[in-house]
């Protein structure tokens, strides 16, 4: 009786070893993102992944009525003491070409990516269209 439980351990062991082996070392997961709301019409959302010391940012912006302010949204990637901002806001273009900061009802699609992966921080922003200055909101710290 006593062989019999000893057996039945050691295949458990050995069969939780072996499940052990086969993990991948860093496995991508993704995560929802969104700043804080400082802003009344300025929206912004999406999903971030960490995949092999990078990371990559998707998601949306969304500027909710004509108000003399363009949107904008901006991502800081850390590494150690090095920073990379990452800016996104809504433009428009005149028949010639020309690009202009857009004021208005508008959702657009915004993507990114770093490969400093130590921190990530979003934060909701909005640029005059009369002073061309940037008003920015609180900072989320993501991961």
């Amino acid at each position: 009786m006593r062989r019999f439980a000893a057996v039945a351990l050691t295949a458990g062991t050995l069969l939780t070893g072996t499940a052990l082996v086969g993990a991948p070392a860093e496995a991508s997961t993704t995560h929802s993102w969104a700043p804080y709301n400082s802003y009344g019409n300025v929206s912004a959302w999406g999903t971030y992944t960490r995949k092999g010391g990078s990371t990559y940012v998707t998601g949306y912006l969304r500027d909710g009525k004509k108000n003399g302010w363009t949107a904008c949204v901006r991502f800081l990637f850390t590494e150690g003491s090095k920073k990379y901002w990452s800016r996104f806001k809504i433009v428009g273009y005149t028949s010639g070409g020309t690009q202009y900061n857009y004021d208005g009802k508008a959702t657009v699609k915004i993507k990114t990516s770093s490969s400093y992966s130590w921190h990530l921080w979003v934060q909701e922003c909005g640029r005059n269209k009369k002073t061309g200055k940037y008003l920015y909101g609180k900072g989320k710290k993501l991961f």
